[in-house]
């Protein structure tokens, strides 16, 4: 399983934003939502580049992520948590193709209610903005062991040569820490999370000789109001 520490060398890379810590705390993954909302106060950010952890006198430096080449959708989902939990703008979002799109419903809304649309964009500028706020220390996702994921055939008549992996919310936790003493945590048995994997081949760099990106994302959650 080879590595690589910088995943742009082996993907060109993309580019998008997020605000409120609320909406984190009230649903698992909406960490793109969260992502959303943590942006729409903000600047705009464009790519941060990779994280340079600010150095303190108490604590050594953090150790620079490693990706793996996303030469399975899996190592897709190993990277995202490399990257979400190093705030590394850049290496996030090689992982999404450029139409990316995903969804997050709360099933105990209204009947009617739309879903949370969230773009290729979104996401990227979610994580640029929680490595640019001075006041977010850290952020950390944990998908859960990659034997805990479903691997399944594609469902999209349309793009059968897609790959999707399904995880349940009891193998996930996503937490931002924000000072002063604010931390914003969420997991639960009653999430959903389905992502799709778009391969592109050939790809010399990869062993398998396809690259595979996050094209689709959908959640649905069914917890107590």
């Amino acid at each position: 399983m080879k590595s690589i520490s910088h995943p742009e060398e082996a993907r060109p890379i993309l580019a998008r934003i997020p605000h409120n810590n609320q909406r984190l705390a009230r649903n698992i993954l909406r960490f793109t939502a969260l992502a959303t909302a943590l942006a729409l106060s903000a600047v705009v950010v464009a790519g941060c580049g990779i994280f340079d952890p600010k150095r303190s006198k108490g604590k050594p430096p953090e150790l620079p992520p490693e990706y793996q080449i996303p030469s399975y959708p899996e190592y897709v989902l190993l990277n995202l948590q490399e990257a979400y939990s190093h705030r590394d703008s850049v290496g996030y979002k090689v992982l999404y193709d450029s139409s990316y799109v995903g969804t997050s419903q709360d099933l105990n809304d209204p009947p009617g209610t739309t879903p949370i649309s969230l773009t290729y964009t979104d996401e990227v500028a979610h994580v640029a903005k929680l490595a640019s706020k001075p006041t977010i220390t850290s952020a950390y996702l944990n998908l859960g062991p990659p034997t805990s994921w479903t691997r399944l055939e594609s469902d999209n008549p349309s793009h059968p040569e897609w790959a999707v992996i399904q995880i349940a919310g009891t193998s996930l936790t996503v937490r931002i820490t924000e000072l002063p003493d604010n931390i914003s945590e969420a997991s639960g048995s009653t999430e959903f999370f389905e992502f799709a994997f778009k391969p592109t081949t050939p790809a010399a760099v990869s062993p398998t000789d396809t690259l595979w990106n996050i094209v689709r994302w959908r959640e649905s959650r069914a917890a107590s109001p």
